[in-house]
């Protein structure tokens, strides 16, 4: 089979173009090159030194190849190609997917919008990183500017319980002009975009107005609406940026940093881990695959004119710069540089636990609520840092009630058949959040699979790191290790905490009101809007019930379901 994809290389075309390594379900990867058959050919030699080009290599039985004109017509048909079938070694289709945005619509009483993709009827706000905080943002602008959660806008006579609960103006109705909607709307597109310079003069002068005919209802949420308002003008650390809408993206060796820039200030910023520099190129096309282009790119490095081109077509006023703003250059690598440089780790490390500095530490930790929704979850720090790409997460399937040592067991099991059968890197260190019941669990484990790992165990209340030989060290009075060791078992249980929560999100609270008498559609709606989790739920005031019309009973009800059902 090698022998049959070398000599389809020695057939290729020395002519611009994309070219696909075909397994037998599908593409495993899409490339673009200038000349087809040279880069082929640099494929080839790379299986010598690079683990990724041989494992392309195995998974192919084919390669075929589109000549096209140039290289814009290459990267163009590159992208959709990768989009469509997603190959399982390229990078591009796994940012290509969109974050959520916001849109106002265009319409004469315009909604917001949770959406993803480019072709949006509306003004389009975002990307929003984390899918939670549009959804956040939605429900904020709801109940601070009241636009319609309606969709499309219907015609009633009466509102809907949306208006009582202070989440709509009511334009069905005619309860509201469309001048003041329009206020409303424009105060929303201001909180979104940070430019409320123009916005919050208006809303001085209405309250104002408001004041003068007695109507104080109205005058307290303008007030809110202000108040909101200035505190987006008040901005953060980094403010006062020379750009209306910009993406940074900063690279540092394998890391590069998108940091998002609205209104002047830098509104979200995440961090990704490329398996090479050469990847950059592809990762900037997945982003603006599904994402919307802003004004402004900077970069901390040279993007190819192909590229360029590519971007400009989704955006035409775009400006590519390299020109980056010091106190900006210096947020993108603080978040990026590694934190404690590896000397002082390998010292620390020799001095205070008398052992080499591991390359790999797994934590692990186990997450539920009142016994549902058990999950556990293991995190990687590798040589210096936590690396997402290896997190994995588990879901106990053994265990019923609360029983958190038979769910730890069960996760290091399965985590140990998976070390043992090379299918993960070997680590050198298990760190388990907790004491010593969770430490002497994951000591049966180790024993029961011959494991050659160090176990160490870090509850949260003391701060005591624990040893197989049940030593103990304070982590308080060694901050180095501290920030190791308290970064992955914080990490371990974020992590855990996150996916417990989204299977309580999804699963237990709309099974639980399911199962509770006197929860009818209009009450179920009322809650989905305004409570996330069944733990919300539990965390309110009765005053809080009292003014969404819920019965104070509710969390009695909820309490004594999950204690039956334990």
């Amino acid at each position: 089979m090698f022998e049959d994809l070398r000599d389809k290389i020695e057939r290729a075309p020395s002519k611009p173009g994309v070219y696909l390594f075909k397994g037998r379900k599908g593409p495993v990867y899409i490339g673009k090159a200038k000349d087809l058959k040279k880069r082929l050919q640099q494929h080839l030699k790379a299986i010598e030194k690079d683990p990724k080009e041989r494992a392309i290599f195995k998974d192919s039985i084919d390669i075929e190849w589109i000549v096209t004109r140039n290289e814009y017509e290459a990267l163009t048909l590159e992208i959709d190609l990768i989009q469509s079938h997603k190959p399982k070694y390229n990078v591009l289709h796994k940012h290509g997917g969109g974050y959520p945005l916001l849109v106002i619509t265009d319409e004469p009483f315009p909604t917001v919008k949770v959406v993803r993709g480019n072709s949006q009827e509306g003004e389009v706000f975002g990307p929003f990183l984390q899918a939670g905080k549009a959804y956040k943002v939605k429900k904020l602008i709801h109940r601070l500017f009241k636009l319609r959660t309606c969709d499309p806008l219907p015609v009633r006579k009466e509102p809907c319980m949306d208006y009582h609960l202070g989440l709509c103006s009511g334009p069905c109705c005619g309860l509201i002009s469309e001048e003041e909607y329009r206020l409303n709307v424009e105060g929303a597109k201001a909180l979104l975009s940070g430019d409320t310079g123009d916005i919050l003069p208006k809303l001085y002068e209405r309250i104002e107005t408001l004041s003068k005919e007695m109507m104080f209802e109205k005058c307290a949420q303008i007030r809110d609406q202000i108040r909101a308002l200035e505190n987006v003008a008040r901005g953060q650390t980094v403010s006062g940026l020379p750009f209306k809408s910009a993406d940074l993206f900063y690279l540092m060796g394998n890391l590069i940093g998108l940091f998002l820039i609205r209104g002047g200030k830098v509104v979200g910023k995440e961090i990704f881990d490329l398996e090479d520099e050469a990847q950059v190129e592809e990762f900037l096309a997945g982003f603006y695959y599904s994402n919307p282009v802003p004004d402004v790119i900077l970069t901390n490095f040279a993007v190819s004119k192909v590229l360029r081109t590519w971007i400009s077509s989704r955006n035409e006023k775009v400006s590519f710069s390299q020109e980056i703003p010091e106190n900006l250059k210096n947020l993108a690598e603080e978040n990026l540089k590694e934190d404690i440089p590896l000397d002082v780790l390998e010292r620390e490390f020799s001095v205070k636990l008398g052992i080499p500095m591991p390359d790999i530490i797994e934590g692990f930790d186990i997450s539920h609520f009142q016994g549902s929704a058990m999950v556990g979850s293991c995190v990687v720090w590798e040589k210096g840092r936590m690396n997402k790409k290896l997190y994995r997460r588990y879901r106990v399937k053994t265990v019923s009630g609360i029983d958190d040592y038979s769910a730890l067991k069960e996760i290091l099991r399965r985590r140990a058949r998976r070390i043992i059968s090379g299918e993960v890197k070997y680590p050198d260190i298990w760190l388990i959040d907790g004491g010593k019941g969770q430490l002497n669990v994951a000591l049966e484990v180790k024993e029961e699979f011959g494991l050659k790992v160090r176990i160490f165990a870090l509850a949260k209340e003391e701060e005591t790191l624990i040893s197989e030989n049940y030593e103990e060290l304070s982590l308080k009075k060694e901050p180095i290790l501290y920030r190791v060791f308290g970064q992955i078992r914080d990490e371990a249980h974020r992590f855990a905490l996150a996916y417990n929560r989204k299977l309580r999100s999804k699963e237990v609270l709309d099974d639980i009101l399911s199962k509770i008498k006197g929860i009818g559609e209009v009450r179920k709606k009322v809650i989905y809007r305004n409570f996330d989790t069944i733990f919300d739920i539990l965390q309110a005031s009765d005053e809080e019930l009292k003014r969404l019309g819920l019965p104070t009973t509710l969390k009695e009800e909820i309490s004594k379901y999950l204690s039956k059902n334990a």
